[in-house]
């Protein structure tokens, strides 16, 4: 089914928000909160869903034993810490009014026709079926897009508007490669296939490159009386222009620098010898800074170069200006987000008539203080 992908399409695996139980002895609710952010809490559950989305990751690398051990504490604190920043981004979207809605139904629509549902009815029961809950998908699927958008709003918007003409112009001669179109060329071939002696196979086509090189016979004409595949018949001619990046290695090694009319010594691929001629060539052409596409792709280019510090400066100032309290049992060494340190007394009938003695001096003083005041006044 569909529906088994969505684990992996919605980033954790998802619980039902029904609450996770043990068995010992009797059963006991064991979901919990494990740290509040804001008006938002995690729980635990989500916790350890989240865990085993990365454990389940960590095997399909291949690892495993001692290696898989390793590296997944080395993850634990950040599986908290991305569900904290997962959190604090979705409230920063509601703060900007960012509306997802649009992007959610879109998504859900695709798996109703990935999973033959005409209405969402039918796609919750196949989601239940297949063990998720339609409005926890569509909580997580919410956050997913908010978060995009609120670090494409935030952040790579931002760093998009301040590059300079200066950046632009640097990345994009230090990356001319990435702005030149490729070569292309139109070619014929002759095939001569390998027979059950592969010497005299090659010595055949060595000779026919031989002739086709001399130039006495012209290559159609050697096509049509050589060539052991169909297109020999019309004289061996390739139809489609072909970008030579797209040719395979050793064609390409061989034809890279050919000239119109050039022919190529015979090429061994995997089913016989392929002799090529270069019908016509367009040289690779570099489009130029000004065009359009390359002035949006420069910027995407350094915005990708500047961004992951940038996202960690953005997501730092949130948890700054956040309140986040985190269950001391689940705050780990080496995780990024700081709990913030409460101190809480417990209720006691003694800690309640402490403090209503305490009260009832200080407003004995204060009165006393009032009256000494006013029988100072002249």
């Amino acid at each position: 089914m569909k529906l088994l992908k969505l684990g992996f399409l919605l980033g954790v695996a998802l619980f039902s928000a029904s609450a996770v139980y043990a068995q010992s002895g009797e059963e006991k609710p064991i979901d919990e909160v494990i740290a509040r952010v804001n008006a938002g809490v995690i729980m635990r559950s989500t916790y350890e869903a989240a865990q085993r989305e990365a454990l389940e990751e960590m095997k399909k690398q291949g690892l495993k034993g001692d290696e898989l051990e390793k590296k997944f504490n080395e993850w634990k604190p950040r599986i908290l810490d991305d569900l904290i920043n997962n959190q604090l981004l979705a409230q920063r979207a509601k703060d900007l009014s960012i509306n997802v809605e649009p992007q959610v139904n879109q998504q859900l629509l695709r798996l109703m026709k990935e999973n033959n549902c005409e209405s969402l009815e039918c796609l919750g029961q196949k989601m239940r079926e297949a063990g998720y809950d339609i409005e926890e998908v569509r909580k997580v699927l919410t956050e997913n897009f908010s978060r995009d958008q609120v670090i494409g709003q935030e952040v790579y918007g931002k760093i998009y508007r301040s590059v300079t003409e200066k950046e632009k112009r640097e990345a994009y001669d230090k990356n001319l490669q990435y702005f030149t179109e490729p070569g292309e060329v139109k070619l014929s071939r002759i095939f001569i296939a390998l027979g059950k002696d592969a010497a005299q196979s090659l010595a055949r086509a060595k000779d026919v490159a031989t002739q086709a090189k001399g130039g006495v016979t012209d290559f159609p004409s050697l096509a049509k009386r050589y060539s052991e595949e169909a297109i020999g018949k019309d004289g061996g001619k390739l139809d489609a222009t072909i970008k030579i990046t797209d040719l395979a290695p050793e064609v390409k090694e061989a034809l890279e620098n050919a000239k119109i009319g050039d022919v190529s010594e015979p090429i061994k691929l995997e089913n016989g010898y392929y002799i090529f001629r270069v019908d016509e060539r367009k040289e690779p052409k570099v489009v130029p800074f000004e065009d359009e596409k390359v002035q949006d792709a420069v910027g995407r280019f350094i915005v990708g170069q500047k961004a992951e510090a940038q996202i960690e400066t953005f997501l730092t100032k949130l948890r700054d200006e956040a309140f986040i309290e985190i269950d001391p049992r689940f705050q780990f060494e080496g995780s990024k987000v700081k709990s913030a340190q409460i101190k809480r007394t417990p209720y006691s009938e003694e800690n309640a008539k402490t403090k209503k003695k305490k009260e009832k001096e200080e407003k004995k003083k204060a009165a006393e203080a009032e009256k000494a005041a006013a029988s100072n006044k002249p």
